[in-house]
């Protein structure tokens, strides 16, 4: 499905909030530095290079290295907020077009989610009910049609409400990354890894350049799309942003026979998919427990302590995950993960110019991988040509970054 540039860019606004880029003096194409180079920053990296900029993306360790490769790659609009439902749909529409233009492979199956208690139920329902106001209402099921509907899924017979979307998808996060780098590069732009930034040099408050490992590197622009390492970058300019610390485990099993294209969320405990080449993919998505040999993982980001845990985790997770899809439990671990989530502290995305920091634009959210495409089309338009996105307005650094 193809659609007009106007569909997914469509609530742009001329403004002079933002300086436009465009064309500099003697006709010298911007020279605009993308840091990072998971998801958000490839996405970015395309569509600023396609509109004419001179661009160059610095990763620390190799690409989509980073959150991107820890990611369930869930595509979805499910959240509690309309407005931040609008974005992800905008989002998704622009999905589309990217899966069909750069090859990303995606699997538009759907998804189903459920819960267990009060609690859970009231949260999902509240989801469900901002769902039912889209073009793609959710469809309620029972524990029993949840089986129905994805034979060989069980959820049990405590389930207090659960829903069906029919649009949702899923990817191989770091596929997606490739192509986008990929398409990247055949509009010009150079991807440098390893390669760390150690310092963002600003004159009378306007970005000058950054300087790497890999050597100093004038600059027009600075897009910041390092995840768990924005707060670094941020330090270097004087702009100190704060995330949460949220740890995450997932794991990878060998390729098993095809049973789903789905994605389940049970009761915001596990998510689990299936590859089209077989593979299983689950993750606990609230974290370890808060046990003595969690300590670290829960204090800050770092490697697995020791070989044991990681295994452990491993099949934990499998196992657990097999109390609702038993065909995981056939499955042996290949990438036990543990990851590092950029959340910003309401866990809305941070998308914008940041205040005081002339020539410098923030991207960091949680959801990368639904709002890459959206987020690096508006990013590249506000950056060349000053338009501003209205829909982008609610999610911007001064939030927490004063000027």
């Amino acid at each position: 499905m193809r659609l007009h540039r106007r569909t997914v860019l469509g609530g742009m606004a001329a403004a002079t909030a933002l300086a436009p880029m465009g064309v500099l003096a003697a006709g010298r194409r911007p020279r605009i530095g993308i840091v990072g180079g998971g998801i958000i920053g490839a996405s970015t990296a395309l569509q600023l290079a396609r509109a004419g900029a001179e661009v160059t993306v610095f990763e620390k360790e190799a690409p989509a290295a980073g959150a991107t490769s820890r990611s369930v790659a869930w595509i979805n609009p499910v959240v509690n907020d309309a407005h931040y439902m609008r974005l992800r749909l905008e989002s998704m529409k622009a999905w589309l077009e990217d899966d069909s233009q750069w090859r990303m492979n995606a699997i538009w199956g759907g998804s189903i989610s459920w819960a267990y208690g009060e609690k859970k139920r009231d949260e999902l329902a509240v989801k469900a009910k901002l769902l039912a106001a889209t073009d793609d209402p959710p469809r309620m099921l029972t524990s029993e049609e949840i089986s129905r509907v994805s034979p060989g899924v069980f959820a049990g017979d405590d389930v207090s409400f659960a829903f069906q979307t029919m649009r949702d998808g899923h990817v191989d996060p770091v596929v997606a990354t490739q192509r986008y780098l990929a398409a990247a590069k055949r509009f010009g732009a150079r991807v440098i890894y390893p390669c760390e930034v150690m310092a963002v040099e600003m004159k009378g408050g306007s970005l000058a350049g950054v300087q790497t490992s890999k050597g100093h590197f004038p600059l027009d622009q600075l897009v910041t799309a390092a995840g768990t390492d924005t707060p670094r970058l941020m330090a270097m300019i004087d702009k100190p942003l704060k995330l949460a610390h949220k740890p995450g485990l997932v794991v990878h099993t060998t390729p098993q026979p095809v049973v789903t294209r789905m994605v389940y969320e049970a009761s915001s405990i596990i998510e689990f998919k299936q590859y089209a080449d077989g593979r299983f993919l689950a993750s606990f998505t609230g974290g370890p427990p808060n046990l003595p040999q969690h300590a670290e993982i829960l204090d800050h980001q770092m490697p697995y302590p020791d070989e044991y845990l990681r295994q452990h985790h491993g099949q934990m997770l499998i196992d657990r995950t097999a109390r609702y899809i038993p065909a995981i439990a056939r499955g042996k671990a290949t990438k036990i993960l543990l990851g590092f989530r950029p959340y910003p502290l309401d866990n809305r995305p941070i998308c914008g110019p940041v205040p005081g920091a002339k020539g410098v634009y923030a991207i960091v959210t949680h959801s990368g991988i639904t709002l890459a495409p959206i987020l690096g089309r508006y990013a590249a338009r506000e950056i060349m040509s000053g338009e501003v996105a209205p829909l982008l307005q609610p999610y911007r650094p001064d939030r927490y970054i004063p000027a």
